[in-house]
């Protein structure tokens, strides 16, 4: 029979082992956890979507209080149809804000409704911003389109320097997009690393091999898009956001916007995951990582007046517009498949009918918790922008009846093409 004293030894080999298997597991529990973050907390915290009726506001010029009826109902029917917390959007014509509604809560959770100047993320629309932007540098000539990357960006690795800007722009640089890495979480699209700079932002990718040599293809990339954030960096000697700042938003009047560089502020709508009729909040991501390509927050009434520079512009001369929005072919002559120009696509667009066919610059946008619909009409003189604060798909052809209803007006009053300036 075993002496009580004889079990110390053994009760002490036991913790150990406990401690051992313990403590391994734990950290590679915990470290698994912060990997697959995104996916592990998915299926939690969801609560019933709010059952209505939704609160809502909307404004409108003197003139246009009958198509301003019409759009607020198909408002309230887009909000109902997306199951979205908000929605908002605003139309101009020859450079008025003509109407503007939102419908629904910013904040499910204090029940904070929405205004016309709660912002939202704006997803690929930033390409457009970040576009305007370049188009004030090119007026300077501070920016040649075909020199190397590297001649603004002079530490740039050996195969992202010799880019230009102008594939970076157009997506035919070859960059990479968005994919796995050693870091929390796995994923880049979910990114938590606050980067202090478009630099150092390219980080990630720039060791990363081209996709095809430069110019011979076409592959949509944010990661290349931001690029032109390093360049214009590199140029201006100011941070993107002080040159955005300054540059393109205090004189374009767009008071309520702004890139995403750490705290959300005040009039930021909270962003959502909507299915079957419930709700949580998105998994919290830093978008320091994509601020030229997709890092902007905006109300629609603010982005109407950036549209408005694709139409009559005052940043940059009609040329450098032209420049901006004209198709960019790969190097072959052969046209790229998207229609892409610099930050822009650029397609003709059917509407009455069929009864108009008019062409369009657009750049709508998907973000984390929220979309973005982007579109210039410069023949009407027309700027559309709708946004939601739901992750979902792109918005389509549901903004189409609201842009009907205006370019319905406005054809009907035959307006001159060249009040607005011919489309290249």
């Amino acid at each position: 029979m075993r002496k009580a004293h004889d079990t110390q030894p053994t009760r002490a080999w036991s913790a150990r082992r406990l401690f051992f298997v313990l403590v391994p597991g734990l950290v590679l529990g915990a470290f698994g956890f912060k990997l697959f973050e995104p996916v592990l907390v998915y299926n939690s915290g969801w609560e019933p979507l709010p059952s209505g009726p939704y609160t809502s506001v909307s404004m409108h010029a003197p003139d246009w209080s009958e198509v301003a009826g019409e759009a607020d109902r198909w408002l309230i029917g887009l909000q109902t149809e997306l199951t979205a917390p908000a929605v908002s959007a605003a139309v101009s014509v020859d450079g008025e804000r003509v109407w503007a509604g939102a419908v629904g809560y910013s904040d499910l959770e204090t029940r904070a409704g929405v205004t016309l100047d709660t912002a939202f993320r704006i997803g690929s629309s930033s390409k457009a911003v970040t576009s305007v932007a370049m188009g004030v540098l090119l007026q300077d000539d501070a920016v040649d389109l075909d020199a190397p990357v590297s001649t603004y960006v002079p530490d740039l690795s050996g195969s992202l320097g010799q880019i230009t800007s102008r594939q970076a722009m157009s997506h035919t640089a070859g960059v990479r997009g968005y994919g796995l890495c050693w870091c929390f979480p796995i994923w880049e699209y979910y990114n938590r690393r606050h980067y202090s700079s478009q630099r150092e932002a390219l980080r990630p990718f720039e060791a990363s091999g081209l996709l095809f040599s430069p110019g011979q293809g076409f592959s949509y990339s944010s990661y290349g898009y931001n690029i032109a954030g390093a360049v214009i960096e590199g140029v201006t000697k100011l941070g993107f956001d002080e040159f955005l700042q300054r540059s393109v938003f205090d004189p374009l009047g767009m008071k309520t916007t702004h890139v995403e560089t750490g705290e959300p502020m005040s009039s930021d709508a909270t962003f959502y995951e909507v299915e079957n009729r419930r709700y949580k909040e998105t998994f919290r991501v830093d978008n320091t990582n994509k601020l030229p390509s997709g890092g902007v927050v905006a109300t629609p009434s603010d982005m109407t007046r950036l549209g408005q520079q694709m139409i009559v512009p005052t940043l940059f001369s009609q040329e450098t517009r032209n420049l901006l929005v004209r198709h960019q072919p790969l190097a072959d002559g052969r046209p790229n498949p998207q229609g892409y120009a610099l930050g822009w696509r650029h397609h003709e667009a059917t509407f009455l009918k069929g009864a108009v066919t008019t062409p369009r610059y657009h750049h709508h946008g998907v973000a984390y918790g929220a979309v973005s619909h982007f579109s210039v009409y410069p023949e009407y003189g027309i700027v559309v922008s709708v946004m939601t604060n739901k992750n979902s798909e792109s918005l389509g052809e549901r903004v189409d009846p609201l842009t009907d209803l205006f370019v319905s007006v406005v054809h009907a009053g035959s307006r001159s093409e060249a009040k607005h300036g011919s489309p290249p």
